[in-house]
């Protein structure tokens, strides 16, 4: 590899999970060159609920992993438990995934995210640096990004891009670099999760519990397809604050208290630590591109706000990033770096395509902090087969998501 300073490629892209190497394979595969650093060595290890969605297959389709996916251990995911601090629970199926006997699956990040990152080093157009601790970014003479200096294999690095991708995480260090402030406690989860062997009654539904030991929070249970679950809790920063036990003991508690789930964690044993991460949420929205950056996946404060699911949008946004800088090259071929006006169909694609499904989920989000309106919501959804196929069909169809955001749909729900 030349390690000259003067070195241009098309793209620099910091982070290489999810949404870092999506934006690499497509920029790769489009002709663009690409350099692609992490601080990690691969496979690396990511605390995460493990949870692969629909819209995480459509992306690998087109990436033609789809079968190196469904290769890895992993569960199959039909629909959703979901329990209420009445202890009422309803199971709702998913919709299908496209192509697919059933919506996504559950499997470990550090097999969904090597299978991206095994596509990445096969890539002639992408130059792949691991373990490059990112220092500073390049600026021009205007103020625009122009590459990166970083530590790699003991020494500073520099390297040059017409944009920088700012693919790195929850604790983006482009986005604070780029001059960008962290995103607000209130538009962060606190996730702990953890693994369980011998826990009863899995299936093939996750299962989401918003119940009193955790409120106002929810606790998870995934299948693994290996025997454990992912069994984690998920709470904003800003509730977090508010009480007195660590969430790791807020997450024991409930399982060996809660009515749902005391018999069934009873010969349960948790297998290794429990880890903790930082989940910003797509209720916040970040600023997405500037002069000669953009930030991608979980950098771009794109979590779903409901599910706190992070993979598919990372993927996505990270396919949206490439076709962005593809389409501004192709269009002011002699830029030595993309301004942000030339970047903007980036922003435009997450606004159209990201965003409305999140404003959505930032709702029922915000609906699922109210202990009346769950108990009354999955009891009657339990009860009663016709509400239940409206909660069917809110999962399937995005003209009945919309329904949360109809005050007729709350005076419905309180009849008898």
């Amino acid at each position: 590899m030349n390690k000259k300073d003067d070195v241009l490629f098309d793209a620099i892209i910091v982070g290489a999970g999810p949404s870092g190497s999506s934006c690499a394979l497509f920029l790769a595969r489009a002709g663009r060159r690409v350099l692609l650093v992490d601080k990690a060595k691969f496979p690396r290890e990511k605390i995460c609920g493990d949870a692969v969605s629909g819209k995480s297959i459509g992306i690998l389709r087109e990436l033609k992993l789809l079968r190196e996916l469904q290769a890895q251990v992993h569960s199959k995911i039909v629909g959703v438990l979901m329990g209420a601090p009445c202890n009422k629970q309803v199971i709702v199926p998913f919709p299908k995934a496209d192509g697919l006997d059933c919506a996504g699956y559950c499997l470990r990040r550090i097999q969904s995210d090597n299978v991206m990152f095994d596509a990445v080093q096969r890539e002639k157009n992408i130059t792949l640096m691991q373990q490059f601790l990112l220092k500073e970014l390049l600026f021009d003479e205007k103020g625009a990004v122009r590459g990166i200096v970083g530590e790699y294999e003991g020494k500073e690095e520099k390297h040059y891009a017409k944009v920088v991708v700012g693919a790195d995480g929850a604790g983006s260090a482009v986005a604070r670099k780029a001059g960008l402030p962290p995103v607000p406690a209130e538009h962060l989860y606190m996730g702990v999760r953890g693994y369980w062997r011998g826990v009863e009654g899995l299936g093939e539904n996750i299962e989401l519990f918003f119940i009193d030991e955790v409120l106002p929070g929810y606790l998870w249970v995934f299948p693994m397809g290996d025997g454990t679950a992912n069994v984690g809790l998920g709470i904003l920063a800003q509730d977090m604050k508010k009480r007195k036990l660590h969430p790791n003991k807020i997450l024991l508690n409930a399982i060996e208290n809660s009515p749902m789930l005391k018999k069934r964690f009873a010969n349960a044993k948790l297998e290794g630590n429990i880890g903790a991460w930082t989940i910003p949420l797509g209720s916040y929205k970040r600023k997405l591109c500037g002069e000669g950056w953009l930030l991608a996946g979980d950098a771009a404060s794109l979590v779903d706000p409901f599910s706190g699911e992070g993979f598919g949008n990372a993927a996505a946004s990270g396919k949206f990033c490439a076709l962005a800088i593809d389409l501004a090259i192709a269009q002011n071929a002699d830029a030595k770096v993309l301004e942000k006006k030339m970047l903007l169909q980036y922003d435009k694609d997450v606004r159209e395509k990201l965003y409305p499904e999140m404003d959505i989920s930032y709702k029922l989000q915000r609906a699922t902090r109210i202990k009346f309106f769950l108990n009354h919501f999955i009891s009657k959804a339990a009860d009663k087969s016709e509400f239940r196929q409206v909660l069917i069909n809110m999962l399937a169809n995005d003209e009945d998501k919309k329904k949360v955001e109809d005050p007729l749909f709350y005076l419905k729900l309180l009849l008898p």
